[in-house]
This record gives structure tokens, sequence and C-alpha cells, in this order.
């Protein structure tokens, strides 16, 4: 990446303040075993400029620490937010297919931290990822793929039609 202008510098702080505002505005769909972040259409954003991958990354980080499971939540799914990302600006020609990374790595992921995290004492981790794992993994990915393919892709093509966006985040 090259250097960060000024104005660089204010649009990922526009883009991490609205992750983290959009997290929050809607926290009962944003965190726990059945998500719809509504904050992830927002990664469609790096279609446009990989630079915005800044802004969603301290988004995700700042959501997560004060969401339920803190340090470990900001920590681990801002790793699993940049795979995503990197995996999606490899597939950037194909918005649709690169789309389709979100869900399955968060759908593993919050699966895995649900049921490390919510394991009771004495319980397995088979035992738990049965309870929590497995339920998880279908219902996060079904809520993530509603934000990405619901929201998300339409957001890419009204922004991509919109010739002063484009010109504003290139």
């Amino acid at each position: 990446m090259n250097k960060l202008s000024l104005k660089d510098l204010v649009f990922q702080a526009l883009i991490g303040a609205s992750y983290v505002v959009l997290v929050y505005v809607f926290y009962t769909f944003s965190f726990g075993a059945v998500q719809f972040r509504i904050a992830e259409a927002l990664l469609v954003l790096v279609f446009f400029n990989k630079k915005n991958a800044i802004g969603i990354l301290i988004g995700t980080f700042v959501a997560n620490f004060l969401g339920d499971f803190g340090i470990i939540d900001a920590i681990f799914g801002t790793l699993t937010t940049y795979i995503v990302i990197y995996l999606m600006l490899l597939f950037k020609k194909h918005v649709a297919i690169a789309l389709v990374w979100p869900i399955v790595l968060n759908a593993i992921y919050v699966a895995l931290l649900l049921s490390f995290m919510l394991i009771a004492p004495g319980e397995s981790f088979q035992t738990g990822f049965t309870i929590y794992g497995i339920s998880a993994l279908w219902t996060v990915a079904l809520g993530e793929a509603a934000v990405i393919y619901i929201i998300g892709l339409p957001l890419y093509y009204l922004l991509k039609r919109n010739k002063a966006f484009v010109e504003l985040f290139e």
C-alpha cells in the first residue's frame, strides 16, 4: 500500500466508526449464535480501494473488543476478517464469488469461538462443539449470507454506479 494521506486516514476513521456504530445499533443481531451483523455489508468497500481494509479491521477490532468476549474476539475476529479481506481481494474480479469468503470463515470462526467460550466447566470440547458449534455454524452462515448477498452485494452495485463515490474512493 502507498502512504496514507490525511484524506485516507479520515476515510478509514469514518469506515471504522461506521462499522462500530452499525454493530452497536443492531447489537442484538450482531453477536451470538444467530448473527445478522449488518456492518459486514461494509466489506464491499475493499473492492473500491484496498486501503478501506484498514477502517474495516479497526472497526471489527473495536466492535469485538466491546462485545461479549472482549480481547479474545477482538484479536481472533480481526484476524479472521483480515483473512477474509485478503481472500476477497484475490477473487475481486468475481465479486459474487469473493463474497462467499466472509460467510464461510465467519461461520467457522464464530462456531469455534462459541464452542470454546460457552463450554460449561467439566464439559468436553466435543460436547461443547456439538451443542454450540454446529448450530452457530449454520445460523452464523445463514445470517452472514443474508447480510452479504441481500445488503452487501446490492450496496456494491449501487456504489459502483455512483461515479462521484468511485472517484472519491479511488
